[in-house]
């Protein structure tokens, strides 16, 4: 065959090729465009089948385990009292709905996550409904997918308030949307109104932090304003003003407020948290958090959306200065893609203005956050303000419909390559997951050889607090009902620097868990050998040593470093160690080795006791 065939051949297979893809292109653009329910549907089933995957491989960690612990409670009295003593710096609502799904489905990963995973598909169907508002049904779906793709993700199964007040801050965001839009039904916009008031206040119950949802409905508000009483928004000609008193909406102002008093019903509950986690608080606030609230959440496709949003700044600022060019060279370049975007007459933005700067709020979340962390309570964390993620998925989508929207399928090439990095990004949080879980069990299984070391029916202490919990709910009972935590709350300070689980723990000791929860001078006074599962270097090791009690490392690789992860089962790889108390025979002590005991005062959370001694050898 000669190379012109060759070469006709090969043209004709790329025109082939071209066509099946434009045809599977126009046929996935018409199925989601023309049936937005049934598009939203298929991601709702699909998005369903991934977190039951992925529930079913990670464990349940110290925070989920806390909500579990306090759900079991059984009444709203008795959870509101737990809350009210510190056992978790949490409104009640969370609670309340494991409780009930925990009744209606049953003990199981899953039912306790449920939840979650309806609090993070409201945030979904209200993220996709308030696009579709401006875009085509494609890139509403791609928008949606795109919100997916970040770390807010992993929290939609993990039994906590953050995917569920993630949700409400979405469907207020909508809310408000449609009770401002003046096209609305007069009705639509009163149960709108409604909806936005009790996402707000929901929200703020089942986490405080979520009361920064107000605050870019509020700026947004206020740009809306603005922009009414100088006669530059809808439903006005331009330069048509009217008085202030007519541009402020007070329904909304009202609803606001409304929402936001929420906060008085848990005042002194706000007061006690702030008062026993702050001052050793392991999310202290600072600058580094507003920039890991971006990293670590919006987290790697944070790049590919400020690419987008330079390409777009770039693009714009190329038109302003090629404006002046003659009509016959405007039309020559416009001819090509890139002139078409340099040179597209309808300019702006597909939503209003002031929405536009509602979604930049949101895209400032953590720097919020900052603010109002910084004014009270002390504490912050990236988990606390992943909201920021709809406002970059919001802007990600506009902006690149903005900028692509006459390109034949780039609504369908945007949903495809969100949908490829959502898929890849999970199947990479399973595989860790399921390391972790593997690295759990290797410790579960190698307890019979660490056993061998000390008396048979010996204690297990884990004070590791990220350990002791996921301990006691998975291991076989034979060796979860010999398990202790003990507590020095000096030495946690001093040596891990913050003792924001041990408070939790310490809080319910007495009604909430069975494990057995202790000072370690009254553990150490009764006590024999026990086996120790901990870090190297972990507080208690080093506080032993610091008063001269011997402990022992056990020659015993747990081959356990996955432990650790987003959601961490342990501070560090945890190894096996033998100690003794003060009741053990006198031949397990080390010669010239003279113990101080411990005073069981010194161990409690309101001591300021100086821990004593060198650093433990490893």
């Amino acid at each position: 065959m000669s190379e012109v065939d060759l070469e006709s051949s090969s043209m004709r297979a790329g025109r082939g090729a071209r066509a099946v893809l434009g045809g599977i292109g126009d046929w996935l653009t018409d199925g989601v465009d023309r049936r937005p329910v049934r598009a939203f549907a298929v991601l709702t089933v699909f998005y369903v089948c991934v977190v039951a995957v992925l529930s079913s491989v990670k464990l349940l960690w110290l925070d989920e385990l806390i909500t579990l612990h306090i759900a079991r409670l059984g009444s709203f009295g008795a959870i509101w009292n737990a809350l009210a003593q510190g056992a978790d710096p949490n409104p009640p609502i969370t609670h309340v709905l494991v409780h009930y799904s925990r009744m209606a489905f049953g003990d199981h990963e899953l039912a306790y996550r449920l939840p979650a995973l309806a609090g993070y598909w409201v945030g979904l169907v209200s993220l996709f409904s308030y696009l579709r508002r401006s875009v085509p049904t494609t890139w509403a779906l791609a928008g949606t997918v795109l919100s997916m793709a970040m770390a807010a993700f992993d929290y939609s199964f993990e039994s906590r308030s953050y995917a569920i007040f993630y949700g409400l801050a979405m469907l207020a965001m909508l809310c408000w949307s449609v009770t401002v839009d003046p096209g609305a039904k007069k009705v639509v916009r009163h149960v709108a109104l409604a909806g936005m008031i009790f996402a707000l206040a929901a929200g703020i119950s089942t986490n405080y932090f979520a009361v920064l949802a107000i605050l870019p409905i509020a700026g947004g508000e206020l740009a809306r304003t603005v922009l009414v009483w100088r006669g530059s928004s809808w439903g006005l000609r331009m330069g048509e003003r009217v008085p202030l008193y007519r541009a402020v909406d007070f329904r909304i102002w009202m609803g606001l407020g409304l929402a936001g008093s929420t906060l008085l019903a848990y005042r002194s509950m706000i007061e006690h948290s702030i008062a026993e986690f702050a001052p050793h608080a392991w999310n202290k606030v600072s600058i580094d958090q507003v920039f890991d609230s971006y990293t670590e959440m919006v987290e790697i496709v944070l790049y590919p959306i400020l690419v987008l949003f330079a390409f777009a700044v770039v693009f714009y600022f190329i038109s302003r200065q090629l404006a002046p060019l003659c009509r016959d060279c405007r039309y020559s370049l416009s001819r090509r893609w890139v002139g078409s975007l340099i040179f597209r007459e309808s300019g702006g933005l597909p939503i209003p203005l002031h929405e536009a700067l509602a979604v930049l709020s949101l895209m400032a979340y953590p720097i919020l956050g900052y603010i109002i962390a910084s004014i009270r309570g002390g504490m912050l964390s990236p988990r606390f303000v992943i909201p920021v993620c709809f406002g970059f998925a919001i802007a990600a989508t506009v902006v690149a419909y903005r900028l692509f929207r006459d390109l034949t399928h780039a609504g369908v090439v945007m949903l495809c390559f969100c949908l490829a990095w959502f898929i890849a990004r999970e199947s990479v949080v399973a595989y860790m997951y399921a390391e972790q879980k593997q690295a759990f069990f290797r410790i579960v299984n190698d307890l019979p050889q660490a056993e061998a070391a000390v008396e048979a029916g010996a204690p297990i202490v884990i004070p590791d607090p990220l350990l002791a919990l996921t301990f006691q709910h998975y291991a076989p009972a034979r060796l979860a009902d010999r398990v202790v935590f003990p507590v020095d709350f000096p030495a946690v300070r001093a040596f891990r620097h913050d003792d924001s689980p041990e408070e939790n723990l310490w809080a319910g000791r007495d009604f909430i868990y069975t494990l057995p929860i202790l000072p370690l001078g009254e553990y150490q006074r009764s006590a024999g050998q026990y086996l120790i599962i901990a870090n190297v270097g972990n507080w208690m090791l080093e506080d032993l040593w610091a008063h001269r009690y011997p402990v022992h490392r056990l020659a015993i690789n747990t081959r356990a470093s996955a432990i650790g992860g987003f959601t961490p089962l342990a501070h560090g790889t945890p190894f096996f160690f033998t100690a003794a108390g003060d009741a053990a025979p006198a031949s397990f002590s080390l010669p010239n080795l003279f113990p101080e005991p411990f005073r069981v005062a010194d161990n409690l959370p309101d001591s300021n006791t100086i821990i004593p001694g060198d650093k433990a050898p490893e």
